[in-house]
């Protein structure tokens, strides 16, 4: 089984259409979880910011991605 890549911060922020310091707020706060991933740590997994989009209700149950509602 295939994962998707983990997300940046950059594109957490592009998705949410936030910027990146809230993003980063998001996980000093435990609202997303990150994984280091080689050299690069704080990557956002897939299935994690999914998970928190459903939480926010920003994501219809049964999607395939994160497109907000």
């Amino acid at each position: 089984m295939d994962w998707p890549a983990p997300l940046t911060v950059r594109e957490v922020s592009a998705e949410l259409d936030c910027s990146e310091d809230e993003v980063r707020a998001l996980i000093r706060d435990g609202e997303l979880k990150t994984v280091a991933c080689g050299i690069r740590p704080g990557l956002v997994p897939r299935h994690e910011f999914d998970d928190y989009l459903r939480r926010r209700g920003r994501l219809r149950s049964g999607s395939h991605g994160s497109s907000p509602r």
